[in-house]
């Protein structure tokens, strides 16, 4: 939970509801006045548990989605920029955004092309996303990619590659705060800040 903000993320209540079915389904049931009405209650104490579950999961998709799709457009316009393999440039985007780690965006991947790498390098200077809620016609979040590369700091540009997204697609965090009201949520995504 957000010590800022005292409510309870979905997290907490799934926690919390898996805890209270543990503790009734090792009480005694005697202490019931009615069995009938334990077993009722413990029924519905599992099946808004396996719901949070499955938010929690959607979620976590949503958020693994955005992400493959933010790094897939960074690599789909490098690999144009630099006339190099889109799946060889993805790996290593993923490397150098400090990603590297994570197996939900890594497993079945091969490790990145060193000789890609020092490409990349050299070539990429900052990368960040940009998220806007709607604004004036415009119902829809749109994201932004920025990309500013070169081959010599004489020659940096700027890339931007701008999308509609639909808010249940956006990562849970990024929808709450647009929701919210911020004019935008952004993101550098290389080189990571620490």
């Amino acid at each position: 939970m957000n010590k800022t903000d005292s409510t309870p993320s979905l997290d907490d209540v799934h926690d919390t509801l898996a805890e209270v079915v543990r503790l009734m389904e090792r009480g005694p049931v005697d202490r019931w006045p009615n069995p009938v009405l334990r077993e009722l209650a413990l029924t519905l104490l599992r099946k808004l548990s396996s719901l949070t579950e499955h938010a929690l999961k959607g979620m976590r998709d949503a958020e693994l989605a955005e992400t493959q799709a933010v790094y897939g457009l960074v690599a789909r316009k490098t690999s144009e920029l630099l006339g190099l393999p889109e799946a060889d440039v993805y790996r290593t985007v993923i490397a150098m955004c400090d990603e590297g780690g994570n197996p939900a965006l890594t497993d079945g991947l091969l490790p990145p092309d060193p000789r890609v790498a020092d490409k990349l390098s050299r070539f990429l200077v900052r990368i960040t996303v940009v998220y806007r809620g709607h604004e004036g016609d415009r119902d829809t979040p749109r994201r932004s990619v920025r990309m500013v590369h070169g081959h010599s700091p004489g020659d940096l540009r700027e890339t931007e590659i701008s999308q509609d997204v639909g808010y249940e697609r956006l990562p849970d965090d990024i929808r709450v705060e647009l929701v919210k009201g911020a004019g935008q949520v952004q993101f550098q995504l290389f080189p990571r800040r620490v």
